[in-house]
């Protein structure tokens, strides 16, 4: 930190740069001062090249932040929660959360959902697992088509291909970005049809764990509610031993300011049908909730 501004380094993409903005803001609210540092990922590059889904894991979206982070070239990385990995280098922490965005999907498509669920056989874009499985699992004769790239680009190609009837985003994503979407209609998924990814909607802060003065302004700006859910599903996903690519869903809500529900899907090897548990408790104890959905999850294995 130089002249006690607070470099944040992010991804270039447009949704990237407008989630630091939101830390921008959130920052100088408390009186911090900042400037953003773009760095290019392998997970950019990657995209592209448009490579495979399966090659596009976590790690190669947050690498080269975290070592700008442990390197000291910059003392804060943005990140969409849920692409951030559940084991990090050591020495790196979540300083903070900022106000959780919805955590819903939206299916941005040619005509109505009602209509596209009626439709013999729908080609739908993804090329995420948890949210195929979840699909196929009440509409099993749909067909997806894997795409990978930024929110434009892949609404840009939504357009370019009239043979495929919509395509499924994060509702948080799409809000934050507001691409061009004349011409579709945006359908929100209500989370019982597609759960969301752990972190699902939710900017991450990472920093150096000694950096004390730091999270003491991160504290400042972090909604308590919303870290005390994503230590919840991010507790799920370590103790399950989820991955980027993982078949699973979960989400934690809190109601009354001191009870955390906590739900899931997980799909095991070879099964159609998703195996859903949940736990209540304590929002104080989120991670504890986390691991004994997961034992509850691993009981029905």
């Amino acid at each position: 930190m130089e002249n006690n501004k607070i470099r944040i380094g992010t991804r270039g993409s447009g949704l990237a740069l407008a989630q630091a903005e939101l830390f921008k803001r959130a920052l100088a609210g408390v009186g911090g001062e900042t400037e953003v540092v773009v760095i290019t990922t392998t997970g950019d590059r990657l995209q592209r090249r448009d490579a495979k889904p399966d090659t596009l894991t976590k790690a190669v979206f947050t690498k080269e932040l975290e070592e700008a982070l442990l390197a000291g070239e910059i003392d804060a990385a943005i990140h969409s929660a849920k692409d951030l990995p559940v084991e990090m280098p050591a020495g790196l922490v979540i300083g903070g959360v900022l106000n959780r965005a919805p955590v819903n999907d939206v299916l941005v498509a040619r005509a109505p959902l009602g209509e596209i669920l009626a439709a013999a056989k729908p080609r739908i874009v993804t090329g995420s697992v948890r949210r195929r499985l979840q699909w196929r699992e009440k509409y099993p004769d749909t067909e997806f088509v894997a795409v990978r790239g930024n929110i434009d680009t892949r609404i840009r190609k939504l357009r370019e291909n009239s043979a495929w009837d919509g395509l499924i985003l994060a509702q948080a994503g799409l809000e934050r970005l507001r691409p061009d979407t004349d011409g579709f209609i945006i359908s929100v998924l209500p989370t019982d049809f597609i759960k969301p990814a752990a972190g699902q909607g939710t900017i991450a802060i990472q920093c150096a764990a000694d950096r004390h003065e730091l999270l003491r302004q991160l504290r400042l700006v972090t909604h308590r509610p919303s870290l005390a859910r994503l230590r919840a599903e991010r507790a799920f996903l370590s103790a399950i031993g989820g991955g980027c690519h993982a078949p699973l869903g979960a989400l934690a809500r809190i109601y009354d300011g001191v009870c955390l529900h906590l739900s899931a899907v997980y799909y095991a090897d070879g099964e159609p049908a998703g195996i859903r548990e949940c736990v209540t408790g304590s929002a104080l104890r989120a991670e504890e909730l986390g691991i004994r959905l997961a034992d509850r999850v691993f009981a029905k294995v």
